[in-house]
């Protein structure tokens, strides 16, 4: 049987040190305000690239030790 994971991401306001866990809505609500195009923007989130916006930066929460890329479980469908 495949097992899916769903996405999770995390974001680390201006302000702040450390990473938080947030719902994908939050990070689309972000993300709408800031770019145009959002669906480039999560692409390049999906291969471990951090994306900033003038709220903090966000990212794809790390999965079993590895964030992104082919190791991630995201990927393993």
């Amino acid at each position: 049987m495949l097992k899916y994971a769903m996405p999770l991401y995390e974001v680390k306001y201006c302000e702040e040190d450390e990473w938080k866990e947030i719902s994908e809505l939050d990070l689309m609500d972000t993300l709408y305000k800031t770019y145009k195009k959002v669906t480039p923007v999560i692409k390049k989130m999906m291969i471990g690239e951090e994306v900033e916006t003038p709220y903090g930066i966000y990212r794809l929460k790390l999965i079993g030790g590895v964030q992104g890329g082919e190791h991630s479980e995201l990927f393993a469908a």
